[in-house]
């Protein structure tokens, strides 16, 4: 059912940022899992910078084809790249 109101459009929204937030919470456990298997103390591979460019330039493609802004897509996963490399820096620190 499409949504048809400004409420229904917003409860659209809450429901998919719930499952966003699911998603989150699987994708950190695997970043600190990543974290504890990389040589401690290391910070260039905690922070991997080909790797970051890496999924940057294939989530634009992913997002292009999806139909997303491929900027839109990008900003989002620079902030949430860079969020989880901190958690990444400080699981890899507690190993």
């Amino acid at each position: 059912m499409r949504p048809e109101t400004l409420n229904e459009v917003r409860q659209a929204i809450d429901s998919l940022d719930a499952e966003l937030i699911t998603l989150l919470a699987k994708r950190q456990t695997l970043v600190e899992q990543a974290g504890r298997l990389k040589p401690r103390g290391n910070r260039q591979a905690v922070a991997a910078p080909e790797r970051v460019a890496q999924v940057i330039a294939a989530r634009r493609g992913q997002a292009a084809a999806a139909g997303l802004s491929p900027e839109v897509a990008e900003a989002v996963w620079q902030a949430m790249i860079a969020a989880f490399i901190r958690l990444e820096t400080e699981a890899n620190q507690a190993a």
